[in-house]
């Protein structure tokens, strides 16, 4: 399963349409929904300390591969303050 979020404008907006995006999401598999929902809190965390005046851009996603041995993920988490 895979998994993404978006958003640019203002800090704590950006921080608001991010979490509505998880919270909206369909739950994945473990060990997969942890580190999503472990990706939601950071991203929080990171806007929260961001200046409330300036454009952010946020990008994550994540997504998780099994095999009968193997559980493979992939996360990518990108927050660019702009201007």
């Amino acid at each position: 399963m895979s998994w993404s979020v978006a958003a640019r404008g203002k800090a704590p907006e950006v921080k608001k349409d991010v979490a509505g995006q998880f919270e909206r999401a369909p739950k994945c598999a473990e060990p997969e929904e942890g580190i999503r929902l472990a990706a939601a809190k950071l991203i929080d965390l990171s806007l929260e300390a961001q200046d409330p005046e300036r454009d952010v851009n946020v990008q994550a996603y994540g997504s998780q591969s099994v095999t009968t041995t193997t559980v493979r993920n992939s996360l990518n988490i990108t927050i660019s303050p702009q201007g």
